[in-house]
């Protein structure tokens, strides 16, 4: 090849090359366009909403953790913030995720404090088997289990699990108080939670005392931020009370004779 007909091809080339380059990167700033915008009308889709555990657990999952459903529903984040410290003892240490926030690391030190934890072998057990392990009042197994009725299976006919006509939400709250009294007093709140999913704010903000008593205090200060519980009338909130009381003693009495 002649050299002007080497130079010719070889700009040519550069300039083809740029121009790759370019397109690249506008589908590139194209994509973190359309994906900011889609985040941007989520969230004013969730304005004034009660969007759930998801609004204080907003981490994503890790990886490596996997359900027996293979739902990529919320429940999978709610247990970002256990997996972001090593396992109790006597259990493998999960994947370590670094926190990001403050306010993340006072949350993960939070529930480190009120006792929830969840290992990943957890999310890979199919529904029977996560069943049984929680009939041995096993606290993880309870806790998940709550999760897997609640975010995974209440109202999804199509997963395969799906059982239908099981009341997802009462057994959930049940094994939540079983997680409570095994050990997980995050399962407090995540019983408010409950009860705010199904409107019922009298209920949640009951529960919610009861997480303030045992030291949850960010669930709790983020219950109170909640449309719900601001309308709740000086009424309803003297009956939570008084529902509160009535919880706590009989929490109390349960963990006697568990004893």
């Amino acid at each position: 090849m002649k050299p002007i007909k080497a130079t010719l091809a070889a700009a040519l080339g550069a300039a083809a090359l740029l121009v790759w380059y370019w397109q690249d990167e506008q589908a590139e700033q194209q994509r973190l366009a359309a994906q900011q915008a889609a985040e941007a009308a989520q969230r004013a889709a969730d304005a004034g909403k009660n969007t759930g555990l998801r609004d204080l657990f907003a981490t994503p999952a890790p990886a490596s953790s996997a359900s027996g459903t293979q739902s990529g529903d919320a429940w999978q984040a709610l247990n970002a913030a256990a997996a972001q410290h090593s396992g109790e003892p006597g259990e493998a240490a999960e994947p370590k995720l670094e926190p990001e926030t403050a306010e993340q690391l006072a949350l993960n030190d939070s529930l480190r404090r009120l006792g929830y934890h969840i290992d990943e072998r957890y999310y890979r057990m199919p529904l029977a088997e996560l069943r049984r392990t929680a009939a041995s009042n096993d606290r993880q197994a309870l806790t998940h289990l709550a999760e897997r009725y609640l975010f995974a299976l209440d109202g999804k006919p199509t997963e395969p699990e799906f059982e239908p006509g099981f009341a997802y939400r009462d057994a959930a709250r049940q094994a939540l108080q079983q997680a409570y009294l095994a050990g997980n007093l995050h399962a407090a709140a995540m019983i408010s939670e409950a009860y705010l999913i199904e409107r019922r704010p009298t209920d949640a903000a009951a529960w919610n005392l009861i997480a303030q008593r045992v030291g949850d205090k960010l669930s709790a200060d983020w219950f109170l931020t909640t449309r719900d519980y601001q309308q709740l009338s000086d009424e309803q909130k003297q009956l939570a009370a008084r529902q509160a009381d009535t919880i706590w003693a009989q929490l109390e009495a349960r963990k006697r004779s568990n004893g």
